[in-house]
Formats: structure tokens, sequence, C-alpha cells
């Protein structure tokens, strides 16, 4: 019996040590169940979105693309993929937004060289004013060397902002591409590449403008589908440039076209035209009020894709009329050549193998002004001239591996200058050009390396020819005493003169390219 009663008690006595042990457990459940509501409510208090919505939403994803551009805002270096905030309105929101944000930055060591070969002929024969009577005299010099070696480490930086927002009349949106240029010491200034606007009417028709790409640029061949960070300096593109415009553009599928209305002044760096027609020479190259149009048509599939694009831009001759600062016999020098509008037409082709390999060409023709240059890549003619052009090129593509890529570019153009009126290097006016012939030859290669999304790595170079040939006479009276030469001299109203130069220039650059 005693036993029995030793029993029930050392029970009832656990019972209550679990009881009272239980009962804490509750407590502290209790307390940490209080806490959390308390951090849940002040969570819910404060604010982590602007008024009105209710999701901010950041994550990686494709940049987004904006519709109407047609490619003709393409960089070298194409940013696909981005970061992505999405702000999610709430129900009585009138629209939500999405914003893509991407940039990069590329640093290259470049190597360039020039080696040029020139041959000048020069006659000469004078009667009236000279003191010993008729003369005539004939000269002919040749001239070749290599022009100092070049080693730059070239670093651009940009970043691309694209801000989108569902409005009750379509989508609005924006795309703002900032870049600063440096090369060595110092620093860059930061410069809007790209500064567009769109309204998105309907699923096919978009209204855009600002500054960006001249639908008139063709995107295949050597120049318009390279990689080519730090090549592709040869005159063998087909790129009247970029320019301050409105476009209409349609798309349906894989076929697409556009116009845009154009300006085709020249801006100064002050937002518009000089407009004296007076100063510096070439800061007039066209009236601000004139304005130019550009089209295009592509298609593109999955095997084959083209276009056809057409640009013209209207220009003033009197804005070529340019003071030069010099004055002959007490009078001031003016340049006033016979300028035409600007125009081009142009269509490129590519054809795709798959993801293995494309073959893209690219062929144009045009005329407009054009200003000369000598061997050393120096204006001889320090104004534009009237010429007309035409070339063909082609670019070759290979992906060799999922992280490796290659690229060969082959190209060819030629320019053909008007005869025109002009003054030499003196200021001495009475020259009479007969043209110019100017042909360009050139090749380009790279092997691009890129393991992830966000690096690349490339080997570049390039190689071009161009061989220019200018004849001119005199068309001034020449008054002397029978000594002078013609080689420096000014001979009179019997002087030719017919240069021939050909430059070989190459380039080979190391590139990096980081981006996000």
């Amino acid at each position: 019996m005693k036993t029995m009663k030793m029993a029930l008690l050392a029970g009832a006595a656990v019972a209550v040590s679990a009881a009272a042990a239980h009962a804490d457990e509750l407590s502290d459940m209790k307390a940490q169940i209080e806490a959390l509501n308390a951090r849940v409510a002040s969570m819910e208090a404060a604010p982590s979105v602007p008024a009105g919505y209710q999701l901010l939403a950041v994550s990686k994803g494709e940049a987004l693309q904006v519709p109407g551009m047609m490619g003709s805002d393409r960089d070298r270096v194409t940013n696909e993929r981005a970061t992505i905030i999405s702000v999610m309105p709430t129900a009585d929101a009138p629209a939500g937004t999405t914003i893509s944000w991407s940039g990069y930055v590329r640093a290259a060591v470049i190597y360039a060289g020039e080696e040029a070969d020139g041959t000048l002929k020069r006659s000469a024969s004078a009667e009236e004013g000279t003191t010993t009577g008729p003369y005539e005299v004939y000269d002919k010099a040749s001239d070749s060397g290599n022009a100092d070696d070049d080693w730059d480490v070239k670093a651009p930086g940009q970043l691309r902002v694209v801000a989108t927002t569902d409005t009750a009349v379509g989508e609005v949106g924006v795309e703002l591409k900032m870049r600063a240029d440096f090369n060595g010491t110092g620093n860059g200034d930061v410069y809007m590449k790209t500064a567009w606007g769109y309204w998105a009417m309907t699923p096919e028709l978009t209204f855009g403008g600002g500054y960006t790409g001249s639908l008139g640029n063709i995107g295949y061949g050597y120049d318009g589908a390279c990689t080519c960070y730090y090549t592709d300096n040869a005159d063998l593109s087909f790129d009247p440039g970029d320019t301050t415009q409105l476009r209409l553009s349609y798309a349906s599928g894989p076929f697409s076209m556009a116009v845009a209305l154009e300006d085709s002044g020249k801006n100064n760096g002050f937002g518009n035209d000089n407009g004296d027609g007076i100063g510096v020479p070439g800061d007039d190259y066209a009236n601000g009020n004139n304005l130019g149009v550009a089209g295009e048509i592509k298609y593109s599939g999955d095997m084959f894709s083209g276009e056809i694009s057409g640009v013209y831009r209207t220009v003033n001759d009197d804005d070529y009329t340019v003071d030069t600062g010099l004055e002959v016999l007490g009078e001031k020098v003016f340049y006033d050549p016979d300028i035409e509008d600007l125009w081009q037409v142009g269509a490129g082709l590519s054809f795709n193998l798959g993801s293995m390999a494309s073959l893209s060409l690219a062929a144009a023709m045009g005329s407009g002004p054009f200003e000369e240059v000598d061997s050393d890549g120096d204006i001889v003619e320090p104004y534009p001239v009237q010429n007309d052009w035409w070339g063909i090129t082609g670019l070759a593509s290979a992906n060799l591996s999922d992280t490796v890529h290659a690229e060969l570019g082959l190209g060819y153009k030629h320019r053909e200058g008007d005869s025109h009126l002009g003054i030499d290097t003196q200021g001495n006016e009475g020259w009479k050009y007969s043209g110019f012939d100017y042909d360009t030859w050139g090749v380009l290669a790279g092997m691009y390396y890129t393991p992830v999304d966000q690096l690349t790595i490339g080997l570049e170079g390039e190689w071009y020819t161009s061989e220019t040939s200018i004849s001119r006479k005199s068309t001034a009276e020449f008054v002397g005493d029978g000594t002078q030469t013609v080689n420096g001299q000014w001979a009179g109203e019997g002087l030719k003169d017919t240069l021939d130069v050909t430059t070989d220039n190459w380039s080979v650059d190391l590139v990096s390219v980081w981006q996000f």
C-alpha cells in the first residue's frame, strides 16, 4: 500500500513538472509570434515602391528592342542581356513601366601603320609678263616613305537605357545611348550617341523621332555587318551619317519598311548650322532650312534576309561660299564650288547556314560632296567638291565553336570627282581642277572569344590601299622675271599638275569588351 502511494506521488510530480515546462514553451512561442506580427506590420507600413504601385521587380533578361529602328542604331557592341526593372501598377493605375539598363566598357591596344608612294608631274610655260621672253619648264618628283608607327590604348564606355510604358493609346518609350571615348590621359566628354522616342500606335505601325542612324545606311557587308571594334577604317562604308529625323515604320512578320524625314544640315556643335556662308571651311555643309528623306524596305528570314535603302538630302550652294581668310593682291579669296544634292541607293543581302556561318553582301551608288585627301589623310582641297561613287563589299562569318567567332571582309569603292575651280595652298586663285579618281580596296579579319555573355576578347586586323589621281592647271596670269622654277612656285597660266598617290594602311588590335 505504501509502495502504491509513493508511485502515485511520483507520477503527480512528473505531470506537474511537464505542465510547467509546456506552459513556459507556450509563453516563448507566443512572444515570438507577437514579435513576428509586429515586424510584418512594420514592413507593410513602409512603402517599397512609389505611391500607386504595388510591385517592383528587378531581374536579368533580354535587352528591350525598340520597334521601328530597322537596325539603324547598330552598335559595335550588342547588349543582348540587360538588367530589367519592372514596375507593376495597382488596379486603378494607368500603366506599367519597364526599364532595360545595360552598358559596356571596352579597351584595346592598337598598332597602325602607313606607307605612301607618290609622283608629282608639273609643267609650265609663260610668255606674257616676263623679262627674258618665252620659256618652258618641266619637273617630275617622286617620293615614298613610311609614316610614323602609331601605338594607342583606347577605351570607350557606354550606357544604354530603354524605358517603355503601356498606355491607353499604345506603347510609348525612349532609348538613350550615352558614350565617352578615351585615348590616353585626360577626361572623355560624354555625348549622346542615340536619343530616340517612339509610339507604337498598333502592333505593326510605329511613329518615332530623335537622333540616330539614317535609313539610307546599308547594314550589310564589310562595314554594315562586321563586329570590327577598331578596324573598318577604310572608305568602304555606305553610310550617309546619323542625323535628326522623324520616322514612320511598319512591320509584320519578317517584312518591314520605313520612311523618314531627315535634317540635312551639319551639326556644328551648337545644335544648328552656322548658316553665315563664311568662316571656317566646312562649317556650312548644308543650310539648316533644308531637309532630306530616307526610306528602307527589309525582309528578315531564318535563311535569307535583305534590304533596299535610299536617301536624298538637299544642300544649298550658297552655304559652300567660304571666306578662306587669304588675300591675293589685296582682295579676299572666296571659294564657291558647284555642289549638288546628296543621294544614295543601295541594297544588302545575307545568307545564313543555320547558326554555323553567314555571308553578307552590300552594294551602293550615289553622289554628293566629298573632301580630297592626300597620302597623309590631310585635306588637299580644303572644301567639299562634288563626286560620284559606287562600290561593293562582302563579309563572311563563322561560329567555330560555342565561344569562338571569326569574320573575313573584302571591299572595293570608287569615287570620281567633278571638275571645279579652286585655290592653291598659298592662297593663289585661278586653279582649274579637271577632277579626281579615288579607289579603295580593303580586307579585314577578326577572331573573337566569348566565354560568357559579359566578356569578349578579340584579335582584329585590317589592310587597305587607296589610289588617288588629281589633275589641275592654272588659269591666272603669271608675272615673273623668267628665273622661277615650277617646283613649289606659282608659275602662271601654263602651269599643269598631275598628282598620283598610292597609300597602304594597316592596323592590328587586341580588344576586350566587358558588358553588364
